[in-house]
């Protein structure tokens, strides 16, 4: 291996841990600051959905059925992934993001299957998760795991009319 690949491969490490309650506040702050930024989403209604959400997740947060997950780059988190419990046989993925400089570096592979892999050592059936179409990075991992859109609509909430999508894996 030479030195410059040895640089590049370092560059690109990523560790995957558990969330700790310190980490609450860089999962909403970094998706509010990234659906802001990239999709307009800055309605009060998103905000709150988010803000919400998490709060509820960490809340009923049950170690059996949920987990959060969050890809660390040199020490500082870089992107986030959830799964929490909708009955005895269901899961959501949930809170999925990678902050932009990370991004195609395959840290969020790892975050979609150590999720995935939650899902199965859960005993879940099946996983679901509503996102964006336009969000095509992330439906092609979806895709990539064998994940199925089984429903949309148009949501006009978030600040701008939107293509939500549900997407479905059996397990």
């Amino acid at each position: 291996m030479t030195k410059k690949s040895q640089i590049k491969r370092e560059s690109l490490s990523f560790t995957i841990r558990p969330f700790r309650q310190t980490d609450v506040d860089y999962v909403i702050a970094g998706q509010l600051a990234l659906y802001a930024a990239e999709y307009g989403f800055v309605s009060p209604v998103w905000h709150n959905y988010l803000t919400g959400g998490v709060q509820d997740f960490v809340r009923q947060f049950d170690s059996s059925r949920d987990c959060m997950y969050i890809a660390e780059r040199e020490g500082s988190p870089c992107g986030c992934i959830a799964i929490t419990h909708t009955a005895d046989v269901t899961a959501q993925l949930r809170f999925f993001f990678m902050e932009k400089e990370c991004r195609g570096k395959g840290a969020g592979r790892q975050l979609i299957d150590r999720a995935i892999g939650f899902c199965r050592e859960a005993e879940y059936g099946k996983v679901f998760l509503w996102t964006f179409r336009t969000l095509s990075a992330a439906r092609h991992l979806y895709a990539g795991r064998g994940f199925l859109i089984t429903d949309t609509h148009v949501n006009n909430e978030w600040g701008e009319p939107i293509l939500e999508e549900k997407w479905e894996l059996d397990l």
